[in-house]
């Protein structure tokens, strides 16, 4: 019940307003490795972030239950009010979740509600993580060992791991699934499609750094 009552509060926040960004009071998270913000919340206490997600990025946010005491649980939504992501898992756990990638600069709006019957402090961390760094990156790992010269990797190649990377992490909780074990799965079925070859270590090594940054706050 408690779940469905902060699920419905959430919801009511934008249909009263046009554009998200009027319905409150939004504190802007300003980017910053390794920052996060804490604030204590009351039972059914609730409180608003905005956080700038650069265009051609995952927006990443994990939510920490520093006293352990409490549920408290994170929406993320876009201007017109569409909710991108939900960390709402029962109990204390860490809340992770990742949005879509945008196609130009936008403002995620982010909302977290403490569900529980106890007041309870968290801890929100907001990154991003970007898809055509981590390529780069990726690319001049694997070209240490081996040449990528004549493993010509198209575009639609390139296209169609990131549509891939989006689907399993997109409006996904994580929250209770390891960094281990999604690499893993994920790297098992790559290792099908591309083979043990450079092109094959070049998309691990991909698929693998953009993990480590959606995981980076989780631990």
């Amino acid at each position: 019940m408690k779940k469905l009552f902060a699920g419905m509060t959430a919801l009511t926040v934008w249909m009263t307003s046009p554009g998200i960004a009027n319905a409150q009071e939004w504190t802007t998270f300003e980017h910053q490795d390794n920052r996060y913000y804490q604030e204590t919340l009351d039972s059914q206490g609730s409180t608003y972030y905005r956080y700038k997600v650069p265009a051609n990025t995952f927006g990443v946010f994990t939510l920490k239950n520093n006293s352990r005491s409490s549920d408290v649980d994170i929406y993320v939504y876009d201007y017109s009010g569409t909710l991108l992501a939900k960390g709402d898992n029962q109990g204390s756990q860490t809340e992770l979740v990742v949005t879509t990638t945008f196609n130009e600069d936008r403002y995620a709006f982010i909302k977290i509600i403490n569900a529980g019957s106890q007041a309870s402090q968290y801890h929100l961390y907001a990154n991003y993580v970007s898809p055509s760094n981590k390529f780069a990156i990726a690319f001049t790992e694997t070209a240490l060992t081996c040449s990528l010269e004549k493993e010509n990797i198209p575009n639609q190649t390139s296209s169609r791991v990131i549509t891939g990377i989006s689907s399993i992490l997109q409006g996904n909780n994580l929250a209770g699934v390891t960094q281990d074990l999604l690499i893993n799965e994920v790297t098992s079925a790559m290792r099908n499609n591309f083979g043990y070859g450079c092109t094959g270590d070049f998309m691990i090594n991909w698929v693998v750094s953009m993990f480590k940054g959606v995981y980076r706050n989780y631990l």
